[in-house]
């Protein structure tokens, strides 16, 4: 069987950065589109997210997404207006998330794309559920629950992915929200919106709180700010900017531009790159192991970084599991809630941690496999120099290709090892 790999393609570094800026006018899912847009982000790209959506949400129709260049505050910036029509005024959260998944099945999202998309959505369902208080999976939504939303938070994955932004590291300023009041449900709420509040309460986000009554900050955007963005404005990192790109919301302010802007840039220096994390742990020793399992599952599912299980003897040497768990700051109440509920702990301890990372690069190579051609995505870690220390493939890819051809996980490893990782780009 004939097997080579050739010419390496796509593979950039990591040292990457994107910031958010939403200190002056707040986040909502339209301004992000339209900052990812004005960075290069493919219109014809969420014009297939919007077709993706109107097939896959029961109940929509004619689901359309317009881009116009605009100026808000004298700064040129893309306006993205999502429409559709609706034939259902409520969705249970449930149901948006079995349709998201869908989506992002169809369009092909990344893992990093999927997973945020999942996250999202968690975050916004947990944020209704303690405003109202229903459980965040029978927990009906209104107006987040309508095709826009998915498109927002759909189509910021997708043009994340484009744009090889879904590897980067994403810091943001903190979040501005207006005040007097707003509008919904034929209902007047206090800016910020209650599931707003909730939302950057949750995740212990930074907020700034302005005189400008309106609401700068939507739910579905906080929820995708707080996703992105694992670092808080005081860790803001030395960069080389690159791009900036500026998505403009809805309406014209007077006090200020309502705009959001993300500046994409290279990470300043030769050394290793650091951040902050959390660790989460905690001791079981009357938990089954499908029990265990299953939220080792979730927890991937909803964000951790990583989750791992120690053997361990407890008081009077009882065996038992610490179960570990690598996470962002910002999700990390949301997770430890997870753990609680999954495994019936009723403790976790949650430990603030510093990291050293490699710095890193990543892209695809083609693999020609007994007469096929495959994309196998491919990590490396790098010296300070640039120079390739170590590689790896991502598992998925292989398992994928070891399906189609027969051979062993071990045999393509040791095939891609051997002809392309090794080789400096």
């Amino acid at each position: 069987m004939p097997t080579r790999a050739v010419e390496q393609v796509n593979m950039k570094a990591s040292g990457r950065a994107v910031i958010i800026d939403a200190s002056s006018s707040g986040a909502s899912g339209d301004k992000f589109l339209g900052a990812l847009v004005d960075l290069g982000g493919s219109q014809k790209r969420l014009g297939k997210v919007a077709e993706v959506v109107e097939k896959n949400l029961p109940g929509t129709n004619n689901v359309q997404v317009k881009t116009t260049r605009v100026e808000r505050g004298e700064i040129s910036a893309e306006l993205v207006e999502v429409s559709s029509e609706e034939k259902v005024s409520k969705r249970r959260a449930s149901d948006l998330q079995s349709s998201a998944i869908k989506c992002a099945k169809v369009l092909g999202l990344s893992e990093w794309g999927t997973a945020f998309v999942k996250s999202v959505l968690d975050t916004l369902s947990s944020a209704e559920s303690r405003v109202h208080g229903h459980s965040a999976k029978e927990v009906e939504l209104h107006e987040l629950g309508s095709a826009d939303t998915l498109v927002d938070i759909l189509g910021v994955a997708y043009l994340a992915d484009e744009l090889e932004l879904s590897g980067s590291k994403w810091w943001s300023s903190p979040i501005a929200v207006g005040t007097g009041v707003t509008s919904f449900s034929g209902r007047t709420y206090p800016n910020p919106a209650p599931a707003v509040a909730e939302i950057l309460r949750a995740h212990k986000f930074p907020t700034k709180t302005s005189n400008i009554q309106f609401e700068l900050t939507t739910p579905t955007g906080a929820a995708i700010a707080v996703n992105l963005a694992s670092e808080r404005a005081s860790e803001f990192p030395v960069i080389s900017p690159n791009k900036i790109g500026y998505g403009a919301g809805a309406k014209e302010l007077d006090q200020v531009a309502n705009i959001l802007r993300l500046t994409v840039g290279e990470l300043s220096g030769n050394g290793h790159a650091h951040d902050e994390v959390v660790v989460l742990e905690t001791n079981l020793d009357d938990v089954s192991g499908e029990v265990i399992g299953r939220a080792v599952e979730k927890l991937m599912e909803a964000g951790a970084r990583d989750v791992s299980i120690t053997p361990v003897f407890m008081k009077k040497n009882r065996p038992g599991q610490l179960i570990s768990i690598i996470a962002d700051k910002t999700k990390s109440e949301y997770l430890a809630e997870l753990l609680m509920e999954e495994t019936g702990t009723l403790g976790v301890r949650e430990i603030p941690v510093s990291r050293h990372i490699s710095r890193r690069a990543s892209g695809t190579i083609a693999l020609e496999v007994g007469g096929k051609k495959f994309q196998v995505r491919v990590k490396r870690a790098l010296t300070s120099t640039g120079h390739s220390v170590s590689g790896k493939v991502e598992y998925e890819d292989l398992r994928r290709i070891s399906n189609e051809t027969g051979l062993s996980i071990r045999e393509l490893q040791q095939i891609v090892k051997n002809r392309a990782i090794g080789r400096d780009t």
